[in-house]
């Protein structure tokens, strides 16, 4: 069966990265078709997003859309593993503009937005479309897709390039034998919805919730307010803990041990017991394991194929920083793309190559701000506010803060080099001492909110979320 149309771009996977990349495309009149094997919307994890996101949203035209949609964030709170010591970080206090106010979101209905808005801007998008396998060896540097149908149909189809956006099936990665696994990070992760309990430390405010976990879980808890009086609640362990205690849980819950370990988790923390009390769960419980892996850089991309988003790496999302990684690293690709198509091969792949040092710069960066988080004797972005008052070292006090805001926003495109640096600069014992030394105790870092109103941060019209169970029928924690 032959091909019945040659298209510019293929993009396996409808996902942010895909989207986006295939919006950006489109507007610039190329031709694009998304191929997607799952029919949207689909849950998904990773639903807390880093204010640099803003100006995408701009360029892709969806800002209006998700102001009225959309729970803000104004920051993050880390706290302790004994939630005795956190600190707020807002990113009103070192971005003064709009794009401080990023976003929660439902990932279904959100990735569900993205991909309506590549077919609104032009893309072809086929759904229930199951890529099994790619030829990138036609003489004519053309790609040709072999595809199946829910119905078990199978069809073709050939473009001038391939953008490999399949998330953490990573297509081409497994297919190849490209994709290695993290070194030092095994994580799992187990999240649900909640309905009900008590709004507490900047909940009802809209802040995004991380704890630490201690000993030899090396993990944390997230909870993100994802609608009014609805959170998003999350736990991450490491896989060797998870293995441990399953063969204490299973004998007594059976099927239901992940659930029972989820729950034990939870209730483990006084925050979070406090959180939670009288409420109830709404949604089955999602576990999302091989968390982290990457690809050697020299496979991300060649002659007609490149590999974005999750399906390129995937590291630990403690930062929240795995949907605007994704979407950025498309945005650079997609434009690196378009000037290939307009100017030739010689300034496309110069730029391609530019576009991939910054990609691979931000997750080394990344990787690097993740390691020192489950490092115990290093960063603690929980007690980052508290430290003796040497007034005099006032200002690099505020340098330090503002890096560690712009960090945690997700400033690490450009700016990984400089950022890295400074994490190195920590490593040595004395800057370290220094560093926590001169982080001042002060109001701000210590509040439990960010100041703004609720009117402007739950939105106007709020998306309606299936409800699995009622607060009559559910058992609550």
């Amino acid at each position: 069966m032959a091909p019945s149309k040659k298209y510019d771009v293929i993009v396996i996977g409808g996902g942010p990265a895909g989207s986006t990349a295939a919006t950006l495309l489109a507007m610039n009149g190329h031709s694009v078709l998304i191929l997607e094997k799952a029919k949207f919307p689909r849950d998904h994890v990773g639903e807390s997003l880093l204010p640099f996101c803003y100006s995408l949203f701009e360029k892709l035209g969806v800002l209006d859309e998700m102001k009225k949609m959309y729970v803000r964030k104004p920051g993050v709170r880390f706290l302790d593993t004994d939630g005795n010591h956190y600190t707020t970080w807002c990113f009103g206090h070192v971005m003064h503009g709009p794009d401080s106010l990023s976003f929660h979101v439902p990932r279904g209905l959100f990735d569900q937005m993205l991909l309506e808005n590549s077919r609104k801007h032009g893309a072809t998008v086929e759904e229930e479309t199951k890529v099994k396998q790619v030829d990138l060896d036609d003489p004519d540097g053309s790609v040709e897709v072999t595809a199946t149908k829910t119905d078990g149909a199978t069809v073709k189809y050939s473009a001038r390039f391939l953008l490999d956006a399949s998330g953490r099936d990573t297509f081409m990665a497994n297919r190849n034998g490209w994709k290695k696994p993290h070194p030092q990070l095994s994580p799992t992760a187990l999240n649900t919805h909640w309905m009900g309990g008590n709004q507490l430390g900047g909940i009802a405010e809209g802040l995004l919730q991380i704890l630490y976990l201690g000993g030899d879980k090396q993990g944390w808890t997230w909870i993100i307010p994802i609608l009014e009086g609805r959170l998003s609640v999350g736990v991450v362990l490491n896989d060797s803990y998870i293995r441990e205690q399953k063969k204490k849980l299973l004998p007594a819950y059976g099927k239901e041990w992940q659930l029972a370990l989820y729950k034990q988790e939870l209730m483990e923390s006084p925050f979070l017991r406090e959180v939670l009390d009288g409420a109830w769960i709404v949604q089955p419980l999602m576990i999302n394991g091989n968390f982290s892996y990457f690809i050697d850089s020299d496979k991300k991309h060649g002659a007609n194929f490149a590999l974005i988003g999750d399906a390129s790496t995937f590291i630990d999302p403690i930062f929240a920083s795995g949907v605007y990684l994704s979407m950025n690293s498309a945005r650079m690709v997609a434009e690196a793309l378009h000037l290939r198509f307009t100017e030739g091969e010689e300034p496309g792949g110069a730029a391609m190559d530019r576009a991939y040092g910054q990609i691979n710069g931000a997750y080394k960066f990344v990787n690097k701000a993740i390691m020192y988080f489950y490092n115990p004797q290093s960063i603690n972005l929980a007690q980052a506010g508290y430290a003796a008052p040497i007034l005099k070292d006032h200002q690099y006090y505020e340098d330090v803060m503002a890096l560690g805001h712009y960090i945690v926003a997700g400033d690490f495109f450009e700016k990984h080099e400089e950022y890295s640096k400074f994490l190195d600069i920590l490593q040595d014992e004395r800057s370290f001492k220094r560093y926590k030394k001169l982080v001042i105790e002060r109001p701000e870092f210590q509040a439990n909110t960010c100041g703004l109103t609720r009117s402007a941060i739950f939105p106007e019209e709020p998306p309606v979320l299936p409800v699995m169970q009622d607060r009559a029928t559910a058992s609550q924690v």
